[in-house]
């Protein structure tokens, strides 16, 4: 039965956050197809997540994290063709819908690369990682690389004891940060989007800390209670989102889940679906291993 209801984990977490953003947007009066998408996306991934989790499908082979590092990475040099806003290239589009590609595939990123550490060593994913981070400080997004960046400094410095190395790494990833907050990009604030919490706190302090508080947990399984197994890449995902939501009261950057947007809902169930099937996996494997001490 645990194991059954572990499967509405991803659900759990999402649901809280993408409610109350509808909420305001439809007392605030914003179009009913705007955020009608963040719903529609809710149940359509929390379909998929429901099945991935339930599946006995899982992939393992070195090849696929490959592969899944490649379609990433093209997929981010693929939204410098496509056209953008006052010379921000953050998106690719698919008919009328823009997805914000950073939003989807970094988390994706940060687990395939620790997985492929732990397999090729640290050149391939150092390379990888600083290659990703110039390519964000150039779309430029200083949210998606800083919050990319610090958890990746995190992985990558806690595999090496070459204090040259470490260094390394820190200044090349701390000088693209520093460097991306200080030239950063002059979109201007969609209040359904980046200031959807203004929107919020105008209905009142009861809204206010539901929200607050629906945003809070969305990082708290992959930091406080990762698997065992995997403690280092599900804290590094969790680290991830901590800063893409702080990163909102500095700059003019998207609040994932609340606010209008699809890319972060579909990145954030991915992580937790990961996550998910990484706990569940691990009980299965405990309950064998009992099992078979009892036998």
């Amino acid at each position: 039965m645990k194991l059954r209801s572990a499967n509405f984990t991803p659900l759990i977490f999402t649901i809280p956050a993408i409610t109350i953003g509808a909420i305001v947007m439809y007392h605030n009066e914003i179009p009913i197809l705007i955020w009608a998408q963040n719903i529609f996306i809710l149940v359509m991934a929390g379909f998929i997540s429901f099945f991935a989790v339930s599946s006995k499908f899982n992939m393992k082979r070195n090849s696929f994290s490959t592969i899944s590092i490649l379609i990433s990475l093209l997929l981010i040099i693929l939204t410098f063709i496509s056209p953008g806003i006052d010379g921000v290239h953050r998106w690719l589009s698919i008919g009328i819908i823009k997805f914000n590609v950073s939003m989807i595939v970094l988390p994706i990123l940060i687990i395939e690369l620790w997985k492929l550490s732990q397999i090729k060593g640290l050149s391939f994913t150092i390379i990888t990682t600083i290659v990703i981070s110039i390519l964000l400080s150039i779309q430029p997004d200083a949210s998606q690389l800083t919050g990319f960046a610090i958890p990746m400094m995190l992985m990558l410095c806690s595999k090496t004891d070459k204090k040259v190395l470490r260094l390394l790494i820190f200044g090349i990833l701390s000088t693209l940060i520093v460097l991306s907050w200080v030239f950063l990009d002059s979109l201007p604030k969609v209040a359904y989007v980046e200031g959807i919490l203004s929107l919020l706190a105008n209905m009142g302090l009861i809204w206010l800390t539901l929200g607050v508080l629906s945003l809070i947990i969305l990082p708290v399984p992959f930091i406080l209670f990762p698997p065992k197994n995997l403690k280092l890449p599900s804290i590094c995902v969790g680290l991830y989102f901590v800063i893409i939501l702080f990163s909102t009261f500095f700059g003019n950057f998207p609040l994932p889940l609340m606010g209008y947007g699809i890319s972060p809902i579909i990145g954030y169930f991915i992580s937790i679906t990961w996550y998910t099937k990484s706990k569940i996996n691990l009980a299965k494997s405990k309950e064998k291993s009992d099992l078979s001490r009892e036998v």
